[in-house]
């Protein structure tokens, strides 16, 4: 057996990754089949990969494949179709052969780490690949989650709804890995995941490919179960400014649009106010998000709000009131004059950035020539006024 350590940094790796504000721990145990509690040594063994089962009680004949192995027919499976990460990999028989009665099934069911919670929404995502031992193939590989384990009095397949469905088709590929995904939101309280077939087999859609002389068995690995967000956010509704544009960014990943226009485009710039939204779609895990923002004609306290010009400061170094801070100074380009009791200019600048203290000025009052242009619509403002320095 592996060293614990290993297993648990095994278990909390994200195994996908859509931005950073999306990536949560994987809930899955064990989720690459890589700890075991003893290497197998025969077919039907999939819970020496603990804490994975079969749903039979250990009685089941999923199966278990690592190249710690010496066991012969295990070894060549191996030899033609390797794990898709590490050394180890599960397998199971979505159905068994071509009879309509035939309710033969396997399944591999593990714990999660945590309960789901309830409206929360999570992804789904792992791989298969059709062995080269089979005679069917399938698109019927599901996920039930479910509150309780969930066990199989025969060997028939279960009678229940699965959240999440294979949605590409017959899978066929034994030299690639396939990878399946899908989302679903939380009735609250599910703690363990199954994966099979939970169709009959009227309801599974198969087609023969007698690459052997199995069923339609299939190897699995890298399985993941995660929180997940696909909110998207275009702000909050502001105001446009004369000779402004905006450009709105869903900043969605993977995700395709629709704006209000029908147009496609990742960003869209506003050029005029309006009511404005989006529909992003994440193909890989069907999901769809939509956000709308309403943005105003501003006036003119908006686009150019006025200067607050103090006519105290006091430079003593206390932090203060020790500068000529001018509120709103940053949507403005100014040019600031100051001059003394005699008219004598003694500072003078054309990018004032708040930050004229007159340490060098004697206490008393001076007077001050401000024009301010605005950033956003070149309008022009002029102020004067007197300053009393303090010391």
């Amino acid at each position: 057996m592996k060293k614990i350590v290993l297993i648990i940094i095994l278990y909390f790796l994200p195994f996908f990754n859509l931005n950073a504000q999306h990536i949560v721990n994987n809930l899955v145990p064990n989720p690459s089949f890589e700890d075991y509690i003893q290497c197998p040594d025969n077919m039907a063994q999939i819970t020496f990969a603990y804490p994975w089962t079969d749903c039979l009680g250990g009685g089941g004949s999923s199966d278990y494949f690592n190249y710690c192995t010496s066991y012969p027919l295990l070894l060549d499976y191996l030899s033609l179709q390797h794990p898709r990460t590490g050394v180890a990999m599960a397998g199971i028989i979505l159905l068994f052969n071509q009879n309509p009665l035939s309710g033969y099934r396997e399944y591999i069911q593990v714990k999660l780490q945590e309960i789901l919670t309830k409206n929360n929404k999570y992804c789904i995502n792992y791989y298969v690949s059709l062995t080269n031992y089979a005679l069917l193939a399938t698109e019927n590989i599901q996920v039930y989650f479910s509150e309780n384990q969930i066990i199989q009095t025969d060997i028939n397949f279960f009678t229940l709804l699965p959240q999440i469905k294979n949605k590409k088709g017959i899978i066929k590929d034994t030299a690639n890995w396939v990878r399946i995904t899908g989302s679903f939101i939380a009735n609250g309280g599910e703690k363990y995941i199954t994966i099979g077939n939970f169709d009959s087999t009227i309801n599974t859609n198969y087609t023969i490919v007698n690459y052997g002389f199995v069923g339609a068995y299939y190897l699995i690995d890298d399985v993941s179960v995660c929180e997940c967000s696909f909110d998207i956010n275009l702000g909050k509704d502001t105001s446009l400014c004369e000779g402004e544009s905006l450009i709105l960014n869903p900043m969605l990943p993977n995700a395709s649009y629709t704006w209000q226009d029908s147009s496609h485009a990742a960003t869209y710039e506003v050029k005029q106010p309006g009511t404005y939204w989006v529909r992003a779609f994440v193909a890989e895990y069907d999901i769809t998000s939509t956000d709308t923002i309403v943005i105003t004609a501003g006036d003119d306290s908006f686009c150019n709000p006025p200067l607050i010009i103090p006519n105290v400061i006091t430079p003593n170094g206390d932090s203060q009131n020790d500068n000529f801070q001018i509120q709103n100074a940053e949507t403005y380009d100014i040019a600031l004059q100051i001059y003394n009791r005699w008219g004598v200019l003694i500072y003078e600048t054309t990018n004032y950035q708040n930050n004229y203290n007159c340490n060098d000025c004697a206490a008393g009052v001076y007077y001050y020539v401000l024009k301010a242009k605005s950033k956003r619509n070149g309008r022009e403002k002029e102020y004067k006024g007197s300053l009393t320095v303090m010391k």
